[in-house]
């Protein structure tokens, strides 16, 4: 039975010749640290235990009143001499302990009021920069913005002066400007300059399509 249940056992596999250290009884920390990963690999499946961090030392609070104070000297040679003598150690790591947790307050302290100063320095310095930035880009953006208006209006005033001029006459007739070889829109003004006859042809052209209309004859057959 014993011989069974030695054999349904689960035997663990032993470590790698490679992992084991040369002297067993000096072996170096490479070898420690080898040793320590085999161990830690040859069972994945093993939980791994994780000591927990060492608690903060406490010491018993004093007594609120001491009814026999003693001196060095008091029960000198008998056990008296050992109650003040602990009395007094206690005392003095409660004092230790004080001092240390002031000093552990200071540190923290200076180091929350360095790092304090740092994020402050560091803010205005991009405060600083990005205003620099943005200042840039406000000039860059108003240059630009001058630059096009500056463009537009050379633009406007070029369109104005390359476009024709149109003025009216008394008698209702319109009066073309433009300048030498510009092509004409229209194809019947083909001149440059001021055309004035114009409307003067038309009116005579006018009064003569009447006069013709009033000079017509009429014939008619008699049946």
């Amino acid at each position: 039975m014993a011989s069974s249940a030695s054999s349904s056992k689960p035997s663990t596999p032993a470590l790698p010749e490679e992992a084991l250290p040369v002297n067993r009884h000096a072996p170096t920390p490479l070898e420690q640290q080898r040793l320590q990963l085999a161990k830690l690999l040859k069972d994945p499946t093993k939980d791994v235990y994780i000591p927990k961090p060492p608690k903060e030392k406490s010491l018993r609070a004093p007594r609120e009143m001491m009814k026999n104070v003693q001196g060095s000297s008091a029960g000198a040679g008998s056990g008296e001499f050992h109650v003040y003598k602990q009395s007094r150690r206690r005392e003095y790591e409660r004092l230790k302990m004080m001092d240390e947790t002031a000093q552990k307050e200071t540190e923290q302290a200076e180091f929350e009021r360095k790092k304090r100063e740092r994020e402050e320095e560091a803010e205005a310095k991009t405060a600083k920069n990005r205003a620099k930035r943005m200042k840039k880009k406000q000039k860059g953006k108003g240059k630009g913005d001058q630059d096009s208006k500056a463009a537009t209006s050379a633009q406007q005033s070029s369109d104005a002066a390359g476009s024709s001029k149109k003025r009216k006459l008394a008698d209702g007739a319109a009066m073309t400007f433009r300048r030498p070889g510009e092509e004409s829109d229209d194809d019947d003004d083909e001149d440059v300059g001021p055309n004035p006859e114009s409307g003067v042809a038309s009116d005579d052209a006018a009064n003569q399509s009447e006069v013709v209309e009033e000079q017509k004859i009429f014939i008619h057959d008699d049946d």
